[in-house]
């Protein structure tokens, strides 16, 4: 059982379970288990690969993120979210990373997926403290099946193609099984302009309101369509008299500005701003996954039986246009317009400045190839009636190949846009190649839309790659059984589990020779990149008691106890303990209560403890310039005054950084573990009045504190000044001018100085109705209540308070039911959602004017799910299905997947062939 080494009934599971099996998978349609798993109220934060695509995974993350799916239990992060295989841990596929990529998981072996509630790491270790999600494979299968299915939006875009086979043959009069299984998976890239709301044309944002200035009864903040990143152009914005501003277009005409719209403008020769930086909503991805599941058994006191597993994992996204930011360019380059030189030689200069969003260079954009080894040796058997053991050793491996695409060499570039007439043939060519001494380089020209030929590209614009490797290594062996040969209690013999652990992971990621000797033009990837990585283990012994202390009696139909501890010693860190206590309690077999209460640990992870001083680069909304003031807490005002007096500078608009700011990340060798104190209480009924009926209803607090904390950079300014003093780590990390205050370095380092608080309520109801002639319904709900999720950046600071963000709604629920006739089944899904937030509470509380009330909310999620499936005879079946029936889309904004993702309305189709079944 998820959550224990003692087995016991499903009923005596002190710890809340949701879990969900293969036919609920199957009738979803979803390829991709992440997105299946967010309709658990617990789940709903976690990243599937439209949150890692475009610039959420290729500009926010710098290495190795794209096409990635994972975990996020209760909003805790990805990094305290345990994730195992069959109750093992599995090899994580980012790498400094714990987290796993559920897309090394293949769908269609998973038997059922278990997500528990309450801290897990007295059973299984480090990570747990928020749970675990446990995903339980199909084992022992005879004969052979196949499913195929294919997808696409109902704008003929965003296609799927899936298939899976899995063939098995038992031996040995049914002691032995040999199971192979094949899994592919294909999902096309969906740009952001495939989506015509989401174009320039008809694209919105909310922005500060520049009318609010002068007019008190305005709201600060207003949706503005035809934004623009002002005094940029894709054909160039031209500084021809050195004033700073572009006064000429590429083509030599005046330079059309836009109108100001807060730090953008609308209109004009600028670079509109819808899909620039964002570019894909979902990536391509392919994916392979190949497994083999075998086990023999020589009698019932030796059990053998072993897993395989290769997966690769192909991601493709793109992001942002590389821009050339005030490119200076001399008068004797022969692409310049008349009219642009004349300005100058006028104004008395020798050069002009150009900048230009080169579109037709094509998208920066990253491809990762993953590729996920694991195997897991495991021997059991019987002791004694009372006693069994088990003993296993896991080795897993990630490799991960991280190639930046259309990346700029920017010593090729700056050769290729140094142009000069050639005097033997009269045409353009680079300086450098005068003489012919630089064939290669192709002369490129900043002034107008281009195209650029492919030629001139080939000559300064390389794919690059990097590499990553994750290992982990498990050695574990426990006894498990019971004192009955010794003594009982009322309710039965006292169980017990106990055992050993040693793990070993490591981690390393090699840049390409380029990022080393920062190779790239400005901007475009961090400055300072070097090889990094580390390593630990961890020795481990653990115990589990569960006692029995009456069953079957009157006013006790069942009543236990039970408790778990595991001591830790970890090589970075030193020793950690880990406890759980709970109990169960049925007055009656219809219902029944229970509840936990234990601590459990996280340790820092090998990049919040090795991770070098690297570079970075992030571009920041300074909390201290006067539209921002009243968005923080009440001390925000007092400690910008005195951060800013500090370098001899006061609040003013000018503190607005216009481009990205210069930094640096590192790891923190002297973090220590974080510990989490969790309680889950909560009652089942079973009625035996209403056969088939399943309902409980649980509470879960997590409070964690010393919490690692490794912000965001644009996060580290306003956690600076939102404090109750100055004197915190993160006033700490940044760097301001001195004289102006203008924000002109930053440091990213975690620190243990943070809590998080979440607490809520879940809902689980399973009815199934047996209507003879009429068939069977399955009602099933799963619905969640977050009471709290609270982020307190420093002790004694306020705290920050989380619910009814994005991927955290204050309501949420996932109804399913079913009806099956005969071969016929219909199903039905409702994703719901309540309202969430486009900006925090605080900012709100602080500034009850901040934005028009449309504006304050993003709109519930409402997916409607759709499914019919047939039997065709005994061996075949075929189903279609639609998602988001309705074709509910994202709402206007900053964001482009809220409250649901911009995929939009999906149709699917697919065939099942099966001549055995698993056991």
């Amino acid at each position: 059982m998820t959550g224990s080494r003692i087995a016991r009934a499903e009923f005596a599971a002190p710890n809340p379970i949701t879990a969900f099996t293969a036919a609920a998978i199957q009738q979803s349609g979803n390829t991709n288990i992440t997105n299946f798993l967010q309709r658990v109220p617990a789940l709903t934060g976690s990243r599937d690969s439209t949150q890692t695509s475009g610039g959420n995974a290729v500009y926010s993350n710098p290495f190795g993120a794209a096409g990635l799916n994972e975990l996020n239990l209760r909003n805790l992060g990805t990094n305290r979210t345990l994730v195992l295989v069959n109750g093992r841990r599995h090899v994580a596929g980012e790498a400094n990373s714990a987290a796993v990529d559920i897309n090394s998981i293949p769908t269609d072996l998973i038997e059922r997926v278990d997500v528990l509630t309450g801290g897990a790491s007295a059973v299984y270790g480090a990570d747990g403290v928020s749970g675990v999600v446990n995903f339980i494979l199909k084992r022992d299968f005879d004969g052979i099946a196949a499913r195929g299915q294919l997808g696409i939006s109902s704008r003929g875009d965003a296609g799927n193609r899936f298939a899976s086979i899995a063939a098995g043959h038992s031996f040995a009069g049914g002691r032995g099984n040999l199971t192979l299984a094949y899994e592919y998976n294909a999902d096309d890239r969906l740009e952001n302009d495939d989506r015509s709301y989401l174009r320039a044309d008809q694209r919105q944002y909310l922005i500060p309101n520049d009318a609010a200035a002068t007019n008190p009864a305005a709201p600060h903040n207003i949706l503005v369509g035809n934004l623009r990143y002002p005094n940029e152009s894709p054909i160039g914005a031209v500084d021809a008299t050195g004033s700073g501003t572009p006064n000429f277009n590429g083509l030599g005409q005046p330079y059309q500005h836009g109108s100001p719209a807060a730090y953008y403008s609308t209109g004009g020769d600028d670079t509109p701003v819808a899909g620039f930086y964002s570019g894909d909503l979902a990536p391509r991805i392919e994916r392979h996954d190949v497994n083999l599941l075998g086990h023999y058994d020589v009698s019932d006191a030796l059990k053998l039986s072993v897993e395989a597993k290769f997966a690769q994992t192909k991601a493709t996204s793109f992001d942002y246009y590389i821009g050339t930011y005030g490119a200076p360019i001399t008068l004797d380059n022969p692409f310049i317009p008349q009219s642009i030189r004349a300005a100058a030689l006028a104004a008395g200069q020798t050069q002009v400045a150009v900048t230009r969003d080169n579109i037709d260079y094509g998208r920066h954009g990253e491809t990762d190839l993953r590729r996920t080894y694991r195997g897991v040796f495991d021997v059991t058997g019987r002791i004694s009636n009372h006693a069994t053991y088990d003993a296993y050793f896991e080795y897993g491996r990630t490799d991960v190949d991280i190639t930046k695409l259309n990346n700029l060499l920017a010593a090729n570039y700056t050769n290729a846009l140094d142009v000069v007439t050639s005097p033997a043939t009269g045409q353009p060519v680079c300086r450098t190649n005068l003489t012919g001494g630089n064939p290669a380089c192709v002369p490129v020209s900043l002034f107008g839309a281009g195209p650029i030929s492919p030629a001139a590209l080939r000559y300064f614009q390389v794919d690059d790659t990097s590499f990553a490797r994750i290992t982990q290594q498990v050695a574990n062996a426990s006894i498990s059984g019971d004192f009955g040969a010794f003594f009982a209690l009322p309710g039965g013999p006292v169980q017990f589990s106990v055992g050993g652990e040693y793990r070993r992971e490591t981690s390393a990621f090699e840049p390409s020779d380029n990022l080393i000797n920062n190779r790239f033009v400005a901007f475009t990837e961090p400055t300072l990149v070097v090889p990094s990585g580390g390593r630990f283990d961890v020795k481990e012994a653990f115990g589990e008691l569960n006692a029995p202390i009456f069953k079957g009696q009157r006013l006790a139909e069942t009543l236990s106890v039970g408790a778990a501890y595991r001591f830790s010693n970890y090589s970075t860190i030193g020793d950690t303990t880990t406890w759980q206590v709970n109990g169960v309690y049925a007055p009656v077999r219809d219902i029944s209560f229970r509840g936990s209460y234990g601590e459990s640990v996280r340790a820092p992870n090998i990049a919040e403890l090795f991770q070098p001083l690297s570079g970075d680069s992030n571009f920041f909304i300074d909390p201290c310039a006067p539209n921002e003031l009243g968005h923080g807490t009440q001390y925000r005002a007092a400690n910008c005054a005195a951060v800013l007096s500090a370098v001899g500078a006061a609040i003013s608009p000018a503190l607005q950084t216009a481009s990205n700011v210069v930094g640096t990340r590192a790891g923190n060798p002297a973090l220590k573990a974080e510990t989490a104190r969790t309680w889950t209480a909560g009652v089942v009924l079973r009625p035996r009045f209403l056969r088939g009926l399943t309902a409980s209803l649980d509470w879960y607090d997590i409070d964690l504190r010393g919490a690692i904390s490794t912000p965001a950079p644009s996060q580290l300014a306003s956690l600076c000044v939102d404090q109750p003093s100055v004197a915190n780590p993160f006033c700490a990390a940044i760097t301001r001018t001195q004289g102006t205050g203008i924000i002109s370095g930053y440091a990213v380092q975690p620190q243990n100085v943070s809590r998080f608080r979440t607490a809520g309520a879940d809902l689980n109801i399973d009815y199934v109705i047996r209507a003879g002639k009429l068939g069977t319904f399955d009602f099933r709900l799963v619905g969640g209540y977050l009471d709290r999720l609270e982020f307190v950046g420093t002790p004694g600071a306020a705290a920050t308070d989380n619910v009814d963000q994005p991927g955290a709604p204050k309501f949420n629920f996932n109804l399913s039911p079913s009806w099956t006739r005969g071969g016929l089944t219909i199903g039905y899904n409702l994703r719901w959602a309540d309202a969430t937030r486009t900006v925090d509470k605080l900012t709100t509380d602080n500034d009850p004017n901040y934005a028009p009330a449309a504006q304050l909310r993003y709109s519930e999620l409402w997916q409607h799910d759709l499914q019919i499936a047939l039997d065709v005879g005994r061996a075949y079946s075929i189903y279609a299905g639609v998602q988001n029936l309705t074709d509910q889309r994202p709402d206007p904004g900053n964001a482009i997947n809220q409250p649901i993702s911009a995929v939009g309305r999906y149709l699917y189709t697919g065939v099942k062939i099966r001549t055995g079944r698993f056991r």
